[in-house]
């Protein structure tokens, strides 16, 4: 009962904060309730999941360590601080996550075990709901600068079925992705010559680091792409840019100079290193999936033209597979099903694509065609599992569903018998 009421607590307390900040943030606010409501459901629903389907939760191994950073702060804090700032005492401790990026959530984990005297799903909430304002803030940046946009933001970000469940609850992903979709904001503020307050800027520094402590090859590619970005819009003569090719051209020659300032921030984003991190890490997947539960690219080695020839495979079943077909349980025919409608979205957007390459915002659309491209090829060769690359492609099919819902013919049709989707895109 004690327990019930301290979530129901908590609860409360994240609708407050919501409630505050949907009041300064107003944009069409019958999309955002339901959406609140949808992302904190998903939150529980996946440790329901967690607890009732899958034998392995990496989700209740995080709360259990978190639970014992949280009991050493309450016996001595100062060894709590030690530990939570510089690892003190941590290789001596019984945790069930070690590895760095583990250890990292598991310390943020246990500050809310504090906060909630070591109630999981009062954490899972706060991890849903800060997932949750982050996409939220996404959505309306978007809504502000790029106004014919708006709807499809809202779906892709928002509503997704599977971004919105894997964003959800106590997972390294809902922690990271909040960081991603808000420094996503951040670059377009600053894309678009608007002013950025100080609120924002300790924040964006804040997801940084999150970011590149839960998810570091998303942050190394975003870095790149986004600096890349910014590089070619300060420096390159405008008379460029009335050129579609030339303007890719060009942006790609650029992105050669921060890949390889970002090639020195990690050891597995190395040159020399980077394609044997992809292929040890395939073959590990591949002896722990059954077999038709994975990609399987053939003649995958470290030679560069080897990882080349492989990465249409892999391009295309990051975005699109596991098919129907192809899937063995609930949760992976529920996938199969979301991939069934992003094809079907993505062929209808090629019969317009047209207006791609005429668009306003055409570099910025290149800009997150070479994200997407980048990281599915780099995650679906490095983790090939239908089962884990629904998880950790969250960040990219987000993005991805968002350019081919813009102006969609297959959305266009949805607006006509939802009308508020439509007057998502005219309201002022």
């Amino acid at each position: 009962m004690i327990s019930v009421l301290n979530t129901v607590l908590h609860l409360t307390l994240i609708i407050g904060i919501a409630w505050w900040i949907c009041r300064r943030l107003p944009i069409a606010d019958h999309t955002f309730w339901p959406a609140l409501v949808l992302k904190l459901g998903a939150g529980i629903a996946l440790g329901l999941l967690y607890t009732f389907y899958y034998p392995v939760a990496d989700t209740f191994a995080y709360f259990n360590d978190g639970s014992k950073l949280a009991e050493i702060a309450r016996e001595s804090f100062a060894s709590y601080l030690r530990l939570l700032f510089m690892n003190d005492g941590a290789d001596g401790l019984d945790l069930a996550m070690l590895e760095p990026r583990a250890l990292f959530l598991t310390k943020v984990t246990s500050i809310l075990s504090l906060l909630t005297f070591d109630n999981y799903w009062a954490i899972s909430l706060y991890y849903s709901g800060i997932s949750f304002l982050a996409a939220w803030y996404l959505v309306t940046v978007i809504h502000r600068f790029i106004r014919c946009a708006s709807s499809a933001a809202v779906v892709a970000f928002l509503f997704m079925p599977s971004v919105v469940f894997w964003t959800s609850g106590l997972l390294k992903e809902s922690l990271a992705m909040a960081a991603f979709f808000f420094l996503s904001a951040v670059f377009l503020k600053i894309w678009f010559h608007k002013p950025i307050g100080w609120w924002q800027i300790l924040l964006a520094m804040l997801g940084l680091w999150v970011f590149w402590n839960l998810k570091y090859y998303y942050a190394g590619v975003f870095a790149a792409v986004a600096v890349t970005t910014l590089i070619f819009r300060a420096v390159i003569p405008a008379r460029i840019n009335q050129s579609a090719g030339i303007q890719a051209v060009v942006w790609v020659a650029i992105l050669s100079m921060p890949v390889v300032a970002v090639s020195f921030l990690h050891p597995n984003f190395n040159l020399d290193r980077i394609s044997a991190v992809i292929v040890s890490n395939n073959q590990a997947y591949n002896v722990l999936s059954d077999a038709g539960e994975y990609v399987r690219f053939e003649s995958l080695t470290e030679e560069p033209l080897d990882l080349l020839l492989n990465a249409p495979l892999a391009l295309f079943s990051g975005l699109f597979r596991p098919f129907i077909w192809e899937t063995s349980s609930l949760p992976q025919l529920l996938q199969g099903v979301e991939n069934a409608m992003l094809l079907m979205l993505f062929v209808a957007a090629m019969f317009t694509c047209g207006k791609y390459a005429r668009s306003p915002h055409r570099l910025l659309i290149l800009s997150a065609v070479a994200f997407i491209v980048l990281t599915a090829v780099f995650i679906t060769m490095s983790s090939p599992n239908f089962g884990t690359l629904s998880r950790y492609r969250v960040g990219y099919i987000s993005f991805f569903a968002f350019i081919v819902l813009c102006e969609n013919p297959l959305l266009s049709y949805l607006q006509r018998y939802v009308p508020r989707l439509s007057r998502l895109d005219r309201k002022s």
